[in-house]
């Protein structure tokens, strides 16, 4: 009977605490549209370019989804125009040196992975059906494992990354299938239109269609690359020469950051916001 009488209180206490919480939950959710629309407004109004190129975008994809949309144009290019829409995904970037840099090194690395990709297609096919499996599976491993390799190279990390990882995609779907497709010529044509159609549209958003240079950007984040080196060695200036009394009281102070540090981290963490522009 006590068991039971337990178990009663129990199941009571819990009513107000749920209720509690369901009306945490309610408030949270009336505030979630306008703290979303908060932010959103805020992150268009502290840079408006990222509006327009959003909308740029926007139009891009449409554009080239005209290629999937439109009867004679998908007749022209088939499955194949997937890679176009793929491009603008990916090669389309804020700034227009950004999106230049990507355009050419997409461009390049399927240029050369698919003329790479045909000539080992052709030696193959001279060999023999047997031998032909067996070349193309060591040509996948060698072209693999070099182009890897390069990869890890500082200069081609730091300028074709991007490159070199479209090569060797191209470069595998186009000798891998070809073994059980006659005409791999007519892959690397269509793939090669496809990312040059994709490539000229971003392009053409980013160069003629009101540009994002990011020159103003870069004399922006100079100057404070500079400000917090100022900083910081002003603030070993006063390390050295600080008294006792003055380091005792930092000692006991509660704030943990240290002056130097947060001076000279702002450039130290500036490498990879530079590449991006």
């Amino acid at each position: 009977m006590g068991m039971e009488m337990g178990s009663g209180d129990n199941n009571t206490n819990w009513i107000p605490i749920m209720k509690k919480r369901m009306n945490i939950l309610g408030q949270k959710m009336k505030k979630f549209p306008k703290l979303t629309w908060k932010t959103i407004w805020k992150v268009g109004k502290d840079d408006p370019r990222r509006v327009i190129h959003s909308l740029k975008v926007g139009f891009s994809l449409t554009l080239v989804s005209l290629l999937y949309l439109m009867e004679p144009l998908f007749k022209g290019f088939g499955s194949s125009a997937i890679w176009a829409v793929m491009t603008v995904v990916v090669v389309l970037e804020f700034t227009a040196g950004a999106t230049l840099c990507k355009g050419l090194n997409r461009g390049l690395g399927t240029l050369l992975a698919g003329s790479l990709a045909f000539f080992i297609e052709y030696v193959a096919t001279e060999s023999g059906h047997i031998f032909r499996a067996i070349f193309i599976g060591a040509s996948v491993f060698f072209i693999g494992a070099a182009t890897t390799y390069m990869r890890f190279f500082p200069y081609i990390k730091r300028n074709y990354d991007y490159g070199v990882v479209i090569f060797l995609l191209t470069f595998n779907l186009i000798t891998v299938s070809s073994y059980r497709v006659d005409n791999v010529l007519k892959i690397a044509h269509e793939r090669l239109y496809t990312i040059a159609i994709g490539c000229g549209i971003c392009l053409l958003m980013s160069l003629l269609i009101l540009p994002n240079w990011s020159g103003e950007d870069l004399h922006n984040f100079t100057a404070a690359k500079f400000e917090g080196l100022a900083k910081s060695i002003e603030a070993c200036v006063n390390e050295y020469f600080r008294d006792e009394e003055q380091q005792k009281a930092r000692e006991n102070s509660s704030d943990l950051e240290d002056p130097i540090y947060n001076g000279y981290k702002t450039v130290l963490d500036s490498k990879s916001f530079d590449e991006t522009l």
